[in-house]
This record gives structure tokens, sequence and C-alpha cells, in this order.
């Protein structure tokens, strides 16, 4: 009677060509985390200067007095002034205004001076190709919108 003998694992080609086929995946996937690694520091910079308008505008109603929020700042926030600047890569595009003041009724100070028709574009790198554009209306309602640097 012959015996058998079963494989006990897989053999060193067998691993190499694994290995190789996972680096051919790999190297194909990287720009594409690059791009959605970007996209996720836009997203979070949006939300964040979205929710520091909001904060801004509802300390100044609850407070009964002028609150001014101060973009591309990091200094300490202080009871009339709230302060915020972009995360990772992503900046504020120079064409943009640089702070904004909500009224204690919770509109815009100096609206048509100082916002009106001037969203605050915020863009995905220096250079980068997309941007959010954030526009605020005379009585501090927010709107969200994509667009190019």
């Amino acid at each position: 009677m012959q015996q058998t003998k079963k494989n006990q694992g897989f053999t060193l080609i067998e691993l190499m060509v694994t290995v190789a086929i996972m680096a051919i995946i790999a190297m194909m996937a990287a720009p594409s985390f690059g791009d959605m690694i970007l996209s996720q520091n836009l997203n979070r910079s949006t939300q964040e200067l979205v929710g520091q308008l909001n904060n801004a505008r509802s300390k100044a109603v609850l407070e009964r007095r002028e609150v001014k929020l101060q973009l591309n700042s990091i200094v300490a926030d202080t009871p009339t002034q709230l302060n915020w600047a972009p995360q990772d890569k992503t900046i504020l595009k120079s064409a943009s205004p640089t702070e904004i003041t909500f009224l204690l009724s919770g509109g815009v100070k100096n609206f048509a001076a100082g916002i009106n028709g001037k969203p605050f574009i915020i863009c995905n790198k220096s250079g980068g190709n997309k941007s959010k554009n954030i526009s605020i209306s005379l009585m501090g309602t927010i709107q969200v919108t994509e667009g190019t640097c």
C-alpha cells in the first residue's frame, strides 16, 4: 500500500505571484487614495467653517451683541470674535472675504459692501481644482455649492 503525502502549504512561486499581484493592485489604487484624502479634507474644512458661521450667528442672537468671525486666524476665541483656519492642505482662496460680523438680529453687518456676491471659497489645495463655495444671505442663511479654484 502506497502512502500519499498531503500538501502542507504554498510553494514559493505561488507566494511570489500573489505578492506581485497585490503590489500591482496597490500601485493602481494609490492615486485614488490621494484624491480621496484631499476631498475629505475639503469636506471637513467646509463643515467646520459652516459650523463656525452658525455658531457666530447663534452667539450674536443669544447674547444680543455683534460677533465677528475672523477667517485664516488661529488666535484664541474671545466673547465677541470667533476664529477659523482651514485644515491640512485646504486653503481659503485669496479673493474670499476674511471676516464676517453678525448683528444681534442674526443678519450680516455691512452685507452690501463686504459679503454680497463674494462667497467664501475653500480650495482642496494650493493650485487645486476643486472647491466649496459658501455664500451667506443678508439674513445669515448659508448655502454651500461646489466649484473650481
